[in-house]
């Protein structure tokens, strides 16, 4: 997974002017500002940096992280102000921060979690937050005729594609797509007061980390 989107860091960005997520994604950036305003905010799998971006709008700091150099070289060129910092992290062991964070987020990337791996990751996410903290994810929802085929699944659930890039290279990469009670169920144990919001192609939660 790390090396499949080491390798796409330069194309990545492509991904977000698909024409049809355009009303989705309007809608999203706007959810993302008004949900990190004045909070300091952590996020994981920052990526090149689009939905930092969002973030970096009107929160006080915003500290992203990403386990790939690559694509956070890329997030640092939208210079987006002192109060944005990068590090390199794993989202699977994140590190102690000198900060305090009110909000965290992990937009497309919950989809990529390995199903074996979702206690340890909300576990050490939801404890590098403040209790009360805003947590927020966004993800890709199914579309017949739209999404990518399924290649094959694992004994624990997991779901793979695969994924080919433009040097011809061939990855298999866990993309799974969970019913909005799969998500509740998920989240419940580490947030309260849960919503999730589907949109078209995209789904949105929201919710505060139990203390």
């Amino acid at each position: 997974m790390a090396e499949y989107y080491r390798q796409r860091a330069p194309w990545y960005d492509v991904l977000y002017k698909t024409p049809e997520w355009r009303e989705d994604l309007a809608w999203l950036k706007r959810w993302v500002a008004h949900r990190t305003a004045r909070r300091s905010v952590l996020e994981v799998a920052a990526g090149t940096g689009f939905w930092t971006k969002a973030a970096a709008a009107a929160a006080t700091a915003v500290t992203a992280t990403d386990c790939n150099p690559e694509v956070l070289a890329l997030a640092s060129k939208r210079r987006l102000g002192r109060h944005v910092t990068f590090a390199v992290a794993d989202a699977y062991a994140l590190p102690k921060f000198d900060g305090v964070f009110a909000a965290g987020m992990a937009h497309l990337w919950w989809s990529h979690v390995d199903k074996r791996r979702e206690h340890q990751f909300l576990r050490d996410f939801t404890s590098r937050l403040v209790p009360g903290a805003e947590l927020m994810m966004i993800d890709q929802l199914y579309v017949d005729g739209y999404s990518m085929p399924a290649f094959r699944r694992d004994r624990a659930g997991n779901r793979y594609e695969l994924r080919s890039l433009e040097n011809g290279r061939v990855f298999q990469v866990i993309k799974n797509y969970p019913t909005p009670e799969q998500l509740q169920a998920s989240m419940n144990r580490f947030c309260e007061g849960v919503q999730i919001t589907c949109l078209r192609y995209f789904w949105a939660l929201r919710g505060r980390v139990r203390g």
